[in-house]
């Protein structure tokens, strides 16, 4: 049976009640919603509501979790990707005259999933890197830097509230998922972490578990992911493939097994070096050889 350290108490987040949804006000009218696992976001305009994604965990109490703060109708959907972990209860939402908007790689991806009617295709899409659109007077920044994530995910400013959202960066006070929460390409996961501090803002909603972070946690995911850097980098410095696989008793044929124990070996390494977390993240266990072995790989082949 696999064991795990205990959660520190500041990388928990608030109980879930029988509703399965708690709203956490975010100030200046945007509002954060979470079921414990994934996380997503809300802002009151003038006439309506905008709302970031549509997670099928959270999908048939959206409009209840809208609805206790505000009894404007929802006016706006924004596709952050196309992931459907994070929009795939948009069919629950989708009414006449809702625009949905998104980049069109999120559009095309959505496009190419057949048979797939959870998700709406956006009836607003821009392409290129950068999008601005005032909705009832908020003033949103859709920005496109790259994939980081996957192709068409965005990076979303309401700079006058003060808040972005990046929807699969990082975890608050947890380290990322496995395989940097499935980076699309490691170096561009990197230098997104430098990018979201380019941003003025003072909070920052990331798409999973409770909690909701501030420029500091970005800095602390950054100095985090650092460390796997530099640790897997001195492993595959120091740890020789030959000598792995002998010990290993690989056979001289079996060129996988030669590179799977060898990898094995670079991450156990890496693991050794990395020097503790537990007092500024939670679950650093976890997700530490998933992530290693991500950015090994990418060190190697990059």
């Amino acid at each position: 049976m696999t064991t795990f350290k205990p959660m520190p108490e500041f990388a928990l987040g608030p109980d879930i009640p029988e509703s399965g949804f708690v709203v956490t006000d975010l100030g200046e009218g945007a509002y954060g919603v979470t079921q414990g696992m994934i996380n997503t976001m809300f802002l009151e305009t003038k006439k309506g509501v905008v709302l970031v994604d549509t997670p099928p965990v959270l999908g048939d109490v959206l409009l209840a979790a809208i609805e206790s703060v505000t009894s404007k109708p929802l006016t706006h959907l924004i596709y952050s990707h196309s992931h459907a972990d994070h929009t795939g209860a948009a069919h629950l939402l989708n009414r006449d005259g809702l625009q949905i908007i998104a980049h069109e790689l999120t559009g095309q991806f959505i496009k190419e999933a057949h048979n797939d009617n959870r998700r709406p295709l956006p009836n607003v899409t821009f392409s290129g890197p950068h999008k601005e659109l005032d909705i009832d007077g908020t003033r949103f920044v859709l920005d496109y830097t790259g994939d980081w994530h996957q192709a068409g995910n965005l990076f979303i400013h309401v700079p006058e509230r003060k808040l972005l959202t990046a929807i699969d960066s990082f975890s608050v006070k947890n380290p990322p998922f496995f395989r940097l929460v499935f980076s699309a390409h490691v170096p561009a996961y990197f230098e997104a972490m430098n990018q979201m501090l380019e941003y003025d803002f003072e909070t920052i909603v990331t798409g999973h578990m409770a909690l909701y972070g501030t420029p500091e946690d970005v800095a602390t995911n950054r100095d985090y992911i650092n460390d796997l850097r530099k640790s897997a980098g001195e492993a595959l410095g120091t740890v020789d493939l030959k000598e792995v696989a002998t010990a290993a008793k690989v056979p001289a044929d079996n060129k996988q097994a030669e590179l799977k124990v060898w990898m094995d070996a670079v991450v156990a390494r890496a693991a050794e070096l990395m020097p503790s977390w537990d007092k500024r993240l939670g679950g650093t266990d976890v997700f530490l050889a998933d992530n290693l072995n991500t950015v090994a790989w990418s060190l190697f082949l990059d």
